[in-house]
């Protein structure tokens, strides 16, 4: 395939962030300027296909807050938002609600502070006992929690779908994507000139945007620009129960263990707080044996009994600063981007995102949202975003 030598954006990754922005870049009249370079194109690998599918309102940081308000109802309607493909791809958006459940005083503290600021930028959210979460869900015992803050316009949708869907409307607009690797990268010293594709193809883009996901960091160290960027291997797994289980929201506690309705089953997941940064691809069913298991039984009876389905598992890009996102320009390169460090809450996010990053290539500052306490400078400075609230 012939390659175009010098585009004028080079988009590295093609998962939800890479074609969100490059939707985003084609809607603003550049799609013949832009090309996507993804090395997994059936996205097996991907981290976005192996996400859950959460779309939540409940932050404790302002900018994430706005930034899911912006992509809820694009999501929520995608073919109405996001056009131009000859093929849609329907993420399936339901509302089905969030539970976060807290279990000590200095959890509700923080919980009461995040619920005070998200009902503030007009989330639909409140407080609720222990002694309430029971009475409205009795199937479940809610063992441990002391309250819990539910939000019920929280979606979930198809993940997979939803990056095709914007990756095929890009395309239909006129952006090329490329199955090719990046394996090099040289610059000036005030800008990348040059990128190496694994084809041998060298490119001399004006601008770069590295969206890698879990793949960034390695792209980071060669232009000079280290990312607290590590794969986080996050397990879920798909289960029944013996009779039909009443109806609840996505569930999670402040531990990290959550449970919520999965199309016509349910899952259960988790990320072992000591989990090793890497990647692994083979699930791990003594995790569920020793410690889901045994949760789930303590906060239902019917979970006593319950039918294995296998599951999955993926990697979050996770920010080891403070596992909140990084967008910026590098300090030191007037071309080169970075949106990285999601930490599990990208997909949510991606379409604010796309936005964002559309507006720094081109004007080089933020004009709708300003997503500046996210820059690249926390890092340098070691000054982690303050976030005690839900995590992913």
């Amino acid at each position: 395939m012939d390659i175009p030598a010098r585009p004028r954006f080079l988009i590295i990754g093609g998962g939800i962030m890479g074609s969100t922005t490059a939707y985003e870049l084609a809607c603003a009249g550049h799609a013949a300027d832009t090309l996507v370079i993804e090395p997994d194109p059936t996205y097996e690998f991907a981290a976005t296909p192996r996400a859950v599918g959460g779309i939540r309102l409940q932050h404790a940081i302002e900018e994430n807050i706005r930034m899911s308000l912006y992509s809820d109802p694009i999501y929520a309607d995608i073919t109405a938002h996001v056009t131009g493909g000859a093929v849609q791809f329907d993420p399936q958006f339901k509302r089905i609600g969030y539970l976060y459940c807290v279990e000590t005083p200095e959890e509700l503290a923080s919980l009461e502070a995040c619920v005070a600021l998200q009902k503030s930028l007009g989330v639909n959210v409140d407080i609720h006992t222990a002694d309430a979460l029971r009475a409205r869900w009795p199937a479940f015992t809610f063992d441990g929690a002391i309250a819990g803050a539910y939000s019920p316009d929280d979606g979930q949708i198809d993940p997979y779908a939803a990056l095709m869907h914007f990756r095929r409307a890009a395309e239909g607009r006129g952006v090329r994507y490329v199955k090719d690797r990046v394996v090099g990268l040289e610059q000036d010293g005030t800008k990348v000139t040059t990128a190496t594709l694994e084809s041998g193809a060298v490119l001399r883009p004006e601008m770069v945007v590295n969206v890698a996901n879990c793949w960034s960091g390695p792209l980071g160290e060669m232009v000079g620009m280290p990312l607290p960027i590590a794969p986080r291997c996050r397990q879920q797994f798909r289960f029944d129960t013996e009779k039909p289980f009443p109806s609840f929201p996505a569930i999670r506690f402040a531990n990290g263990r959550s449970v919520r309705p999965h199309q016509d089953s349910m899952i259960v997941g988790w990320m072992k707080p000591d989990q090793e940064a890497g990647f692994f691809w083979d699930l791990d069913y003594q995790v569920f044996e020793d410690e889901l298991w045994p949760w789930l039984a303590s906060q239902a009876q019917a979970f006593e009994a319950i039918k294995s389905r296998g599951g999955w598992l993926g990697h979050y890009d996770m920010n080891t600063l403070d596992g909140n996102m990084i967008i910026d320009r590098a300090p030191h390169l007037a071309n080169y981007f970075v949106a990285v460090g999601f930490s599990g809450h990208g997909l949510q996010h991606a379409p604010a995102v796309g936005r964002a990053m559309k507006e720094l290539l081109l004007t080089g500052r933020y004009q709708t949202l300003d997503l500046s306490r996210m820059g690249y400078r926390r890092v340098m400075d070691n000054t982690p975003l303050e976030d005690h609230g839900p995590k992913a």
